[in-house]
């Protein structure tokens, strides 16, 4: 099979999605299947083009088996304006749709792209050569940029590309989101019929990803004491994440030594962040860059609990991987999400951890303490447990075979 995969990061973009992306691209050509990769030129999450690249209109090279495309797009920057973010879209959106056109003919095009205005084109394009399009949701659009403050509630911009996505949403011979809580907004708001709509949950490569075993070093790079209570925020630093609470949170637990909290990552909130660190004098918070891939598992199971936060108006908009990678290295989880939240659902029905209100600050501080103060028995439980889940729900080789099922079941050539 012939596969076109469009997506909006790709390696070296250390964003968990990026990961994945590659992940899947590889799978399927190990499953015998010709994969072509369009992506914009490596950029993110500083809108700077990295070192090894050029910003070309057009580059193709073989990397690990897949043909690689990269096209050039309106680099975003640092301060992400509106305007900057129009372009983007719109930019990606037509020099992905050139690339679509010029290519040999796909059996499908599978388009993990972002919203609307970078969509429009490759529909066309795909239409007008008989592609059948599956749409691939991570975020649901527009309402995961009102979540985010990005639009206002209710705003004519906002209805208006509603309206555009549910035109893409029908026009797609499959919508894959990742949870139940996105289908149902799916076919809520979109006017789909639920067959129409596949669940296919993130994933992570558990045999990368996996509690560390042997001699660390990683907190005493850092400068965190081997005794501490380590709390860890690890993955894109956003503004659906929210994670500016852990600021406040910081402060809340300054009097307690035992407690330190780690940030590792990168995007918008992180300068805000760090200004307020120095501001108010939080040694105990550690703000860190994106670290190796190589290093995930030896980093973050050097923590004792992961924290996962999100804007408070973030519900079934947005789903983070990062919860994936935490519970593939089995640990604990404090999150401070909205409730009815497949988060929320997860980390409550797989009894993994403490769900408190998001961007309450007082009752993530308070979680924290009680899980110091518990027993270590008890956090090795919660972390066990994490690891089982991941294994159960979120593995590759899952995922693989749910989007096999998907492609087949589209009668395409195998």
């Amino acid at each position: 099979m012939r596969i076109a995969f469009v997506v909006a990061v790709y390696p070296p973009e250390p964003e968990p999605s990026s990961v994945m992306a590659a992940e899947l691209a590889r799978a399927w050509v190990a499953a015998g299947h010709d994969v072509t990769v369009v992506c914009p030129v490596p950029n993110r999450p500083r809108g700077v083009v990295y070192a090894g690249f050029e910003r070309r209109p057009w580059h193709v090279a073989d990397e690990g088996g897949v043909r690689v495309v990269r096209v050039a797009s309106w680099l975003i920057g640092e301060q992400r304006r509106g305007r900057d973010r129009v372009l983007e879209n719109a930019s990606f959106g037509l020099a992905s749709a050139a690339a679509l056109l010029a290519e040999v003919r796909p059996d499908v095009a599978l388009v993990e792209s972002w919203p609307v205005l970078a969509y429009l084109p490759l529909l066309a394009v795909a239409r007008a050569r008989g592609i059948p399009v599956v749409n691939y949701v991570k975020d649901v659009y527009p309402e995961a940029a009102v979540a985010a403050g990005v639009l206002p509630a209710g705003s004519r911009t906002a209805r208006a590309l509603a309206r555009l996505d549910a035109l893409i949403c029908r026009s797609a011979a499959r919508n894959v989101v990742i949870s139940e809580r996105q289908r149902d907004l799916l076919v809520q708001t979109r006017g789909l019929e639920p067959e129409r709509c596949v669940i296919i949950p993130d994933w992570v490569d558990l045999a990368a990803i996996r509690p560390f075993e042997g001699p660390s070093s990683f907190r005493a790079e850092i400068g965190v004491p081997e005794g501490a209570f380590v709390g860890m925020f690890a993955g894109t630093m956003g503004l659906a994440s929210g994670c500016d609470v852990l600021v406040d949170v910081a402060e809340r637990l300054k009097g307690d030594p035992r407690i330190r909290l780690v940030c590792v990552g990168q995007g918008m909130l992180q300068a805000k962040m760090a200004e307020a660190k120095a501001a108010r004098g939080l040694d105990n918070l550690v703000l860190l860059p994106f670290q190796p891939r190589e290093r995930v598992s030896e980093v973050q199971s050097s923590a004792d609990v992961m924290l996962l936060t999100s804007s408070p108006a973030m519900g079934a908009s947005s789903v983070p991987s990062k919860l994936i990678t935490y519970l593939a290295v089995g640990k604990p989880v404090i999150c401070g999400v909205a409730q009815a939240s497949d988060i929320a659902d997860l980390v409550r029905g797989a009894d993994v951890g403490q769900v408190v209100p998001a961007g309450d600050a007082p009752a993530l501080a308070a979680a924290l303490v009680a899980l110091a103060d518990s027993p270590r028995e008890v956090r090795e439980a919660l972390g066990r447990r994490a690891r089982q889940v991941a294994v159960e729900r979120h593995s590759l080789a899952s995922a693989v075979e749910r989007f096999g099922a998907l492609l087949g079941g589209l009668g395409l050539p195998s």
